[in-house]
């Protein structure tokens, strides 16, 4: 633990690439008892090395024209779980992802959302429904493939087709939202869930 204590400047430049300044959260931090302290360390370690797996995902779709938006929503939909359950949420695994998001939910509610079903209804699905799904179909199904976020080159105003299946059921949405922008927003609520775990008695 004394580690992290030492570690502020490389932590507070880390969280300055998504425009998200943790200086005093981080005094914040290192001023908690000792459990609450060790699990937040514990969840920021996770989080480097899950952007690490995302960065080099990021050079796979550069120098090889390589599908990866698919592993990168699974990466850091899990680590959404793992985060939750951390901070002692309860529920389902879709619940503990809701969960997480639930501080942000404004930012990505008109971002990433249902289209038509191969039935032709909208289904009954938030964005964190839509990530959780892509995310099971790629750990039950290994299917990484498809275009999941917009990419700069892209109409800012405009919204990609993407293709997710609950079960046998294959559905629509639109997504919004460049990768880079997806993880401004959910690095923001990591720290919002950092805080209010940081608050509580």
């Amino acid at each position: 633990m004394a580690n992290w204590k030492n570690d502020k400047e490389e932590i507070v430049k880390f969280f300055s690439r998504f425009n998200l300044d943790v200086n005093g959260l981080y005094d914040n931090v290192m001023g908690l008892d000792y459990d609450r302290m060790q699990i937040i360390c514990y969840l920021l370690s996770k989080i480097d090395k899950a952007i690490k797996i995302c960065d080099f995902l990021d050079t796979l779709e550069r120098d090889n024209h390589e599908d990866v938006d698919v592993i990168k929503i699974y990466v850091l939909i899990s680590h959404a779980e793992i985060t939750s359950r951390s901070f002692q949420a309860k529920g389902t695994t879709i619940e503990l992802v809701k969960k997480f998001f639930e501080p942000i939910k404004e930012e990505l509610r008109y971002r990433i959302i249902p289209s038509l079903s191969t039935n032709r209804t909208t289904p009954d699905l938030d964005f964190a429904d839509i990530l959780y799904k892509i995310r099971c179909e790629y750990t039950h199904e290994g299917n990484y493939t498809g275009r999941i976020f917009k990419r700069d080159s892209d109409d800012p105003k405009s919204y990609l087709l993407i293709c997710f299946k609950d079960g046998d059921e294959e559905l629509f949405g639109d997504c919004g939202i460049t990768y880079k922008d997806f993880l401004n927003i959910y690095m923001k609520a990591l720290i919002e869930n950092i805080k209010l775990f940081s608050i509580k008695k």
